[in-house]
């Protein structure tokens, strides 16, 4: 039984058996090596685990009455059985044995930032994803996210196990052989604005969906997040960073489901005509205002390049914004140009947010480019932060 540190984090290596006969034995040697490295967060590695009596459930109890975070990883599912019918995955985080999956003559069908698709069989796909940018706790709750999305009625693709696969993790999912809504209207763009309703109609539905408290991260902390690569940039005044930081923070907390990629690429079309939500990786909980500038920012900034429109969307920049015009409209309920400008400016200055932290990845950019590319969207969000009359 083997123990190490590793992130803050003791992993005990758990043998064969724990029981009446070796518990007391494992909780004292676990409990010597918390104290000694001051560790409150603690992994219990069960891959070799095949039996537990009561006697070491109680030891197990034990350290979690004591403050200690205890989280039982690599269960099999005859052991895991054990753990629910005791109550024990209520009181602590206890993950399954994940299966293994080879891509040895597996193909490739798919790639985007986040990872690959691999056609697994006649009716599924494997989603892997890169392991530089997605924990497995991340794609844990991808894959819970989309079961309580299929849950509660928001018409999704249907996900199965989380599986290893090499060093990267996956997600097996439904193989949903059908065409983006954008490769859609591409090809029948007489039915482009039934399709943008449509779109907003099921965006509308997302933001009638409320998660428990808890249950998904805030949708702010993505926007915080691209603050921090901001202000880590020294391009930004310490006083224009703690102004978007208020900005940020002005956003009301909501426990409404935001999707955070939402856009015709993400949005699938079946032979039956029925619309499917893919890409649940960056869901959360806040403001649906969040998601609107998600969709903002792709379809009318981001497409608004040479060419961005039809790679990230199948669709020609004149269609996408077409699609866009309808769907924002559609999603606001009402026709009144001037109230879709005013909504627009405002999706505008929160996209300066992601335009702030998006020159430090510019591989094109010489430093000085950067910081007058830095210096004429730190002018942009000073007119922006006047016309909106945001209250520091």
């Amino acid at each position: 039984m083997g123990v190490t540190m590793q992130n803050d984090e003791v992993i005990f290596q758990l043998g064969e058996r724990v029981d009446a006969a070796n518990a007391d034995a494992v909780q004292e040697r676990i409990e010597h090596r918390l104290r000694e490295t001051g560790a409150q967060r603690l992994v219990l590695d069960a891959s070799e685990l095949s039996y537990i009596s009561s006697a070491g459930l109680r030891a197990i109890i034990r350290m979690v009455k004591r403050g200690v975070s205890v989280c039982v990883d690599n269960v099999s599912s005859e052991v895991y059985e054990v753990f629910e019918l005791t109550g024990f995955t209520q009181l602590m985080e206890v993950r399954k044995r994940l299966r293994l999956i080879s891509l040895d003559g597996l193909k490739q069908i798919g790639a985007g930032a986040n990872g690959w698709v691999y056609r697994l069989n006649n009716e599924q796909v494997l989603k892997v994803y890169n392991p530089l940018t997605n924990p497995p706790q991340k794609i844990a709750q991808e894959k819970e996210v989309a079961r309580k999305a299929l849950i509660l009625g928001i018409p999704s693709a249907i996900s199965f196990d989380m599986v290893a696969v090499g060093d990267s993790y996956g997600i097996v999912y439904e193989l949903v052989d059908a065409l983006t809504l954008g490769e859609t209207v591409a090809k029948s763009p007489k039915r482009a604005d039934e399709y943008a309703k449509r779109m907003a109609q099921m965006l509308k539905q997302l933001h009638a969906t409320e998660f428990e408290e808890g249950e998904l991260p805030d949708a702010r902390l993505g926007l915080h997040a691209w603050v921090d690569v901001s202000e880590k940039s020294g391009y930004y005044a310490p006083e224009i960073i703690a102004k978007v930081r208020a900005l940020v923070d002005s956003i009301p907390k909501q426990n409404t489901f935001v999707h955070g990629d939402f856009h015709p690429a993400n949005i699938m079309v079946t032979d039956d005509d029925e619309l499917l939500l893919i890409d649940m990786g960056d869901a959360s909980a806040g403001d649906p205002i969040i998601d609107l500038l998600g969709s903002y920012q792709l379809m009318c900034l981001v497409a608004s390049r040479p060419g961005a429109a039809e790679l990230y969307t199948g669709m020609s920049n004149e269609l996408l914004a077409h699609v866009w015009h309808v769907f924002v409209r559609e999603y606001y309920g009402t026709c009144d140009d001037q109230a879709i400008e005013r909504i627009e400016q405002r999706l505008k200055f929160y996209a300066i947010i992601r335009s702030m932290a998006g020159i430090t990845f510019s591989s094109v950019l010489t430093d000085d480019e950067r910081r007058k590319t830095a210096d004429d969207i730190t002018a942009a969000f000073q007119r922006g932060w006047e016309a909106m009359r945001v209250v520091e």
